[in-house]
């Protein structure tokens, strides 16, 4: 009976001391609960994507080697937090009326004229101004192959023709190394558009044609 109080004493004793001690490996100045000084090496682990119970993701502090965790939900965007991008990049003779780039609301391309053109994907505008017409002003950068230089340019859309296609840039990209950057803001819609066309050349008689949508959520205005 003295043996098993005493074996009792001794396994609460190690108990204790092991939920208040800090457990160093290589170090004798542990500063966690496991303080590992040196390498660490997991030969397999199995694949929990998907997994809604596996909601956190290791983190290493590079100053001190702390490791925590962050939640994977700190990755996602959110809606006030919101970069979409999209692009449609194509090898063509000519332009193809069919090649267009849609993002957030708003479609654009480079006509078979030459002519770059965009449209509204939506009414959200007029619903959210409670208006049938707006002028949308904009800003457009053009490359003259060996500098920049700046425009202006204003487009009305209207309830019936917003579906329509639309003059986006009235020089035409008629020539090699023609690269354009138009930055749009729709009225109270809260987005920053910023679309760079440009046409390259491929080979003798091929062009690469260019389309790409950045679209930025912009949290004040």
């Amino acid at each position: 009976m003295k043996k098993t109080i005493i074996l009792l004493i001794v396994l609460s004793g190690m108990s204790a001391f092991s939920q208040t001690q800090n457990v160093g490996i290589n170090t004798d100045n542990p500063e966690r609960k496991l303080h590992v000084n040196g390498d660490l090496r997991v030969t397999s682990l199995p694949d929990v994507t998907g997994d809604n119970a596996y909601p956190k993701i290791l983190s290493v502090n590079k100053n001190n080697g702390d490791v925590d965790h962050i939640s994977t939900s700190a990755f996602m965007q959110s809606d006030v937090n919101n970069v979409e991008v999209k692009r449609n990049v194509y090898i063509s003779t000519t332009p193809d009326n069919a090649k267009e780039c849609s993002c957030g609301d708003m479609t654009f391309r480079i006509n078979s004229n030459n002519t770059a053109e965009f449209k509204l994907n939506s009414t959200a505008t007029f619903t959210t101004n409670n208006i049938t017409e707006f002028e949308l002003d904009y800003g457009i950068k053009r490359w003259t192959s060996t500098y920049y230089n700046y425009f202006n340019d204003t487009v009305t859309f209207t309830a019936d023709n917003y579906a329509q296609y639309h003059i986006l840039d009235p020089d035409g990209f008629d020539s090699n190394d023609t690269v354009r950057i138009y930055t749009l803001i729709l009225p109270r819609q809260n987005n920053l558009y910023r679309l760079t066309l440009s046409r390259l050349a491929n080979s003798a008689v091929n062009h690469t044609f260019s389309l790409i949508c950045e679209k930025f959520y912009i949290q004040s205005l």
